[in-house]
């Protein structure tokens, strides 16, 4: 069998099934796209990705029924603690991104007392997920804003809006 090819007129007109509805569809994803992708740029995003994820790991290790955990004292809570306040720095990070220096700091601390307090930190891999997060975020920097970045964007702006 050979493989058949579409011609010129083919690949350049739409399909003739296409509705208003599916152009307003791909509209929406577009502009939703644009969005995230602006909300990604102007905040630590992947530092805050890790920073959470190595604190998922290090409180999903540790999840036991409540009396056991109570029971075990300091050892049983301190993977809830520091799991959970690496994933609230990481929070912060995504949604304060002018507290990110706190947040980092706070985010490796936490890390590295996990692996004392907490199954190795997640059995190193939560440990080593955190302190990488945590440095992202706290040596990230708002871009400085460029004219013709400002300029394109208002025109798409001005696009949109007619």
């Amino acid at each position: 069998m050979s493989a058949v090819t579409p011609s010129a007129e083919q690949v350049a007109t739409p399909p003739a099934d296409t509705t208003p509805q599916d152009a307003e569809a791909s509209g929406r994803l577009r502009r939703a796209w644009r969005w995230f992708a602006l909300f990604r740029r102007t905040r630590p995003f992947w530092g805050s990705i890790w920073l959470g994820l190595g604190g998922w790991i290090i409180m999903s290790l540790t999840f036991a029924p409540l009396q056991v955990t109570l029971a075990a004292g300091v050892g049983g809570m301190s993977g809830y603690i520091l799991g959970g306040g690496m994933l609230l720095f990481a929070g912060f990070g995504l949604f304060a991104p002018s507290q990110r220096q706190l947040a980092g700091l706070l985010g490796v601390g936490f890390a590295i007392a996990a692996l004392v307090l907490s199954n190795l930190g997640g059995f190193i891999v939560g440990m080593l997920l955190g302190v990488l997060g945590g440095g992202m975020v706290f040596a990230w920097g708002p871009k400085p804003e460029r004219p013709l970045l400002r300029r394109i964007i208002r025109r798409e702006q001005v696009a949109d809006a007619s």
